[in-house]
């Protein structure tokens, strides 16, 4: 685990809430509802069936009773003998999943009706027609008036064609039905003459019904109900219409709740389901689910949509905290649990009667783990570039030094050298010890200066400023490289035509400035030639030129000559030592001194190098 200062942490919960946002956003589209309800429907099948119980029978007009009593519509008196041999079994009441809109054979439809007419109570089917002029195809007046209730029969299935809620009411036109499963729920626990009592967020059924019957169907999903399918097909137990009319099956229904209806394969009436593996469910099933989960009371409850929008931004914080704090396996570990609890929680809450869109919840987790974990490898590579830089700024100064350590060395071990095999006199001697000394001094203040410079160009210290009168520095630099010079035949010269100018500067870098022209300018002109140190002033700046009669530079020389490392063609071909170091050292100096460095150079003729400081550095002149 790592500690972390609010700062550090604040753009990790700006990532949460813009991940919670994009989820909330993304987790409602048409998309993420299909994979949430591939997530619900998962759920079904991972629970797996629930007990049917009470006592719920469902009388299949299967493919055995078609094959033997012919195809749809059954003959009517054929219906009605099964009805009548319902009834002498004594249910606790009957449901009969059949449209009767049409008229049959008046013999046939009156048989029916006295069926119709038996002692125990029945509830008949009707729906809307199919070509959406709001009418409802109720059952025939001489078969209505003996239903103790009419239920619509209609399933709602979602985009997915998959049937996991129905609407409690439905209406059409002027008339609205109660679905047939609540029509028999009202029959077994109450009065089927008493109204349900309906409030905004549940129906309520009769006040002389047992307590806890408020049905969790609100006004505003149009009194939709999830189904809480016991199972697959076949949950229930069927008795095949054919056994039923052999009278080998009647002891079974005694105080059962029946429903009739269609199952044979070919008869259309089939729906998906959550449980669906390639076929669908008959819909007197799924009547018998719907009555299930009203008799059982096992409701599930969407979850609101400020809870699960709680849960997303919830998630999206647990989720960037971790990222925030913790590291290595650690992080792994905690990430890993997050997303166990964000898969198994909503399946935990399922079981419990709570419906959360699981992918919704996801979501977040996912987001959050991208944008966090893209922002943590901004970090990193931040940190590894400015790492590499260090590691380049070190091994640019090591180069620097062992650059311009070359020469006192190279004095300081000669001169050893002729101590260590003559024999000289106390002056000669005296002479080599004095130089090797101040060959000493000047390399300690060299390591310094570049310790300065690299300081300076990674931002690690401030210029050391004091007012420094340029013409003594710039003689003194002259006389300094003056030996070298006339070694070389070289006429070294400083003009500065009685300027007295004092800047505000740090005087050992500007004096390295200098001194670093001055010396370019000397090892690279031909013997016999001349090198100029000028001072004046021009304009609103103060210029030092070093003018030279060298080679010269051409213009793609002179666009990379400050190029750390960079030589010529020339310098190149020639047997003096260097690195490229000193202009783009003496380039950096001028550039912390709030100037610049600039070249003007023709090839064959000679160069122009001109340190400019601005006027606004200027303490005094004349």
């Amino acid at each position: 685990m790592r500690t972390k200062h609010w700062q550090e942490q604040f753009p990790y919960l700006l990532l949460a809430f813009f991940s919670a946002l994009l989820s909330l956003f993304l987790g409602w589209t048409a998309y993420a509802e299909r994979i949430n309800n591939n997530f619900y429907d998962l759920y079904f099948r991972q629970r797996g069936p629930r007990p049917s119980g009470h006592g719920i029978v469902i009388v299949a007009i299967d493919d055995a009773a078609l094959a033997r009593y012919g195809a749809l519509p059954l003959n009517r008196s054929l219906l009605a003998q099964a009805i009548r041999k319902i009834q002498q079994a004594q249910p606790r009441l009957l449901a009969v999943d059949l449209l009767l809109a049409e008229p049959s054979t008046a013999v046939a439809d009156q048989e029916l009706a006295e069926a119709l007419a038996g002692p125990r109570p029945i509830v008949l089917a009707t729906a809307l027609e199919a070509t959406g002029e709001a009418r409802w195809l109720n059952p025939l007046p001489e078969f209505a008036r003996h239903a103790a209730a009419l239920g619509h029969a209609h399933a709602d299935p979602d985009a997915d064609g998959v049937n996991r809620s129905v609407l409690l009411a439905k209406q059409g036109g002027q008339q609205r039905y109660w679905a047939l499963a609540l029509e028999c729920f009202r029959i077994f626990r109450a009065d089927s003459s008493q109204p349900f009592l309906e409030t905004d967020d549940a129906l309520v059924v009769p006040a002389d019904s047992p307590a806890g019957n408020q049905i969790p169907a609100p006004r505003r999903s149009q009194r939709a109900l999830l189904i809480n399918y016991a199972g697959g097909n076949e949950t229930f137990p069927q008795i095949s219409l054919a056994t039923i009319l052999n009278n080998s099956a009647g002891s079974q229904l005694q105080g059962k709740i029946v429903f009739l209806g269609v199952t044979a394969q070919g008869a259309g009436d089939r729906l998906f389901t959550p449980y669906s593996a390639g076929i669908g469910m008959a819909g007197v099933e799924i009547h018998a689910n719907i009555l299930h989960t009203l008799l059982t009371g096992a409701y599930l409850r969407p979850a609101s949509y400020a809870a699960a929008s709680l849960s997303v931004l919830l998630i999206s914080i647990l989720t960037a905290l971790a990222l925030a704090w913790f590291q290595g396996r650690w992080l792994i570990l905690l990430l890993a649990g997050l997303g166990i609890a964000v898969l198994g929680v909503p399946y935990g809450l399922f079981r419990a009667g709570i419906a959360l869109p699981a992918f919704s919840l996801l979501l977040p987790f996912g987001t959050t783990v991208l944008f966090c974990g893209a922002y943590q490898l901004l970090l990193v590579r931040r940190k590894w570039t400015e790492s590499e830089g260090k590691r380049e700024r070190s091994r640019r100064q090591f180069e620097m030094a062992a650059h311009e350590i070359r020469t006192p060395l190279t004095a300081i071990q000669g001169s050893s050298e002729v101590l260590r095999r003559y024999n000289l006199d106390d002056s000669k001697r005296e002479q080599m010890i004095r130089l090797i000394h101040e060959e000493s001094q000047r390399l300690g203040n060299l390591v310094e200066r570049f310790l300065r410079v690299e300081r300076l160009s990674a931002g690690e210290m401030e210029l050391q400023r004091v007012p420094v009168d340029l013409p003594p520095l710039l003689s003194g630099v002259v006389e300094r490289l003056r030996p070298a010079a006339e070694r070389r035949a070289i006429r070294l010269a400083c003009e500065n035509n009685g300027t007295v100018a004092k800047v505000l500067a740090d005087r050992e870098l500007l004096e390295f400035a200098v001194s670093n022209l001055l010396t370019n300018a000397v090892k690279y002109c031909p013997s016999g030639s001349s090198v100029k140190l000028v001072l004046e002033r021009h304009g609103k700046q103060m210029q030092v030129h070093v003018i030279d009669n060298g080679p010269g530079l051409t213009p793609e020389e002179r666009r990379r000559i400050f190029d750390r490392f960079y030589r010529t063609e020339a310098a190149e071909r020639s047997d003096v030592p260097g690195f490229g170091l000193g202009l783009s050292i003496a380039r950096e100096i001028a550039l912390h001194h709030g100037g610049e460095l600039q070249v003007e150079s023709t090839p064959g003729v000679g160069s122009r190098f001109t340190i400019c400081l601005p006027i606004a550095t200027v303490v005094n002149s004349s």
